[in-house]
């Protein structure tokens, strides 16, 4: 976790996560006990002992280093889920689509008869383009080409019947 600003040559001191709050930590044990909402970390045991930032409570990093750490949002700050979240949902949703039994059906391994992971994977990948072109042409229609009105989008939605036709006939009283 960042501690201050860079300073002019780009060097920035670090503080351990679980020295500020928001991780526990097996080496610190001050910090254990905060919550089960804070991740444990365990680090890997090493003959040298722990690393340094966990031997003490804040390291200066050079701008070299910490250029392969640097994030542009605060891990789990409230503007990296709302961006994270929305990203998962786009991914999970596209799985749901190419997992549809009635198209590519990807879930289903058996649907590609064919011995060793590689070719496996080679259909696997001629169905995720199926399926990508398969969207692309889904949203393509929905587009307005030359000045026409815009084609709507159909909805997938069963039909709901009306209350009174939910029980067989002659199991509901007739109101008297």
């Amino acid at each position: 976790m960042p501690k201050q600003n860079a300073d002019a040559d780009g060097y920035q001191r670090m503080m351990c996560p679980a020295e500020t709050g928001k991780a526990q930590c097996l080496i610190k044990p001050h910090t254990l006990g905060r919550g089960i909402h804070l991740p444990l970390i365990d680090p890997e045991p090493s003959p040298t002992g722990p690393v340094k930032v966990c031997r003490q409570n804040a390291v200066t990093v050079s701008p070299e280093a910490g250029a392969k750490q640097w994030q542009a949002l605060e891990y789990s700050g409230p503007e990296w889920q709302k961006i994270y979240f929305r990203l998962r949902n786009s991914v999970e949703g596209y799985n749901g689509y190419a997992k549809n039994p009635l198209a590519e059906g990807i879930e289903a391994a058996g649907s590609r008869r064919i011995r060793g992971i590689a070719a496996q994977t080679i259909l696997l990948a001629f169905q995720l383009a199926h399926a990508n072109r398969r969207k692309i042409k889904k949203w393509l229609e929905t587009l307005a080409l030359g000045g026409e009105r815009p084609h709507r989008r159909t909805h997938h939605r069963r039909k709901i019947k009306e209350p009174g036709t939910w029980a067989p006939t002659g199991h509901l009283s007739s109101a008297a």
